[in-house]
């Protein structure tokens, strides 16, 4: 029993520090769809009333497509497909198209079928909002995928609107 209250409680911590950082919601969250902009699908999450995120879609089969966080405390997340693997750790490479810019990622995997990045800096954002194209690579999977990015500019000025019209 012993055993099980620290699992518990270092688990409830795990919860009560992503919720505060804007990586996790609880169960009670309500996701409200505003509608489909630049092929980027948004919705608005809140918790117990309380606005916790915007996120941004793309779609994909069988939960494969690409997700963005954009929290109220200027947070962004790039969240990806991943494995079922639960508890790995991976780094992304990302390239950028058609700029060819390159980025790694150290990835966390916070859900049976998602990987969350660090929180994004200006300088990943800025040449993502101006690409057409993201291919991601995970070498510790042997895995590689590549997302049409839509227009993400015009996902981007959406998910502003999101975020200003709620802090």
């Amino acid at each position: 029993m012993v055993g099980y209250t620290r699992v518990g409680r270092r688990s409830g911590l795990i919860i009560a520090l992503a919720a505060a950082l804007g990586l996790a919601t609880s169960a009670t969250a309500q996701t409200k769809k505003i509608g489909t902009f630049g092929g980027w699908e948004i919705s608005i999450v809140h918790d117990k009333g309380k606005f916790v995120h915007c996120i941004a879609d793309t779609t994909g089969p069988d939960n494969q497509g690409l997700r963005m966080s954009f929290g109220d405390d200027g947070q962004r997340h790039l969240i990806l497909p991943g494995p079922r693997t639960a508890g790995a750790r991976d780094e992304a490479v990302i390239v950028l198209r058609p700029s060819g810019k390159r980025f790694t990622f150290p990835m966390a995997q916070r859900s049976p079928d998602r990987l969350w990045s660090p929180v994004l800096e200006n300088g990943f954002t800025d040449v993502f909002f101006e690409s057409k194209r993201m291919d991601v690579q995970l070498p510790a999977r042997n895995v590689t995928r590549s997302f049409d990015l839509g227009d993400p500019d015009t996902m981007s000025a959406r998910i502003d609107g999101c975020v200003t019209s709620h802090q």
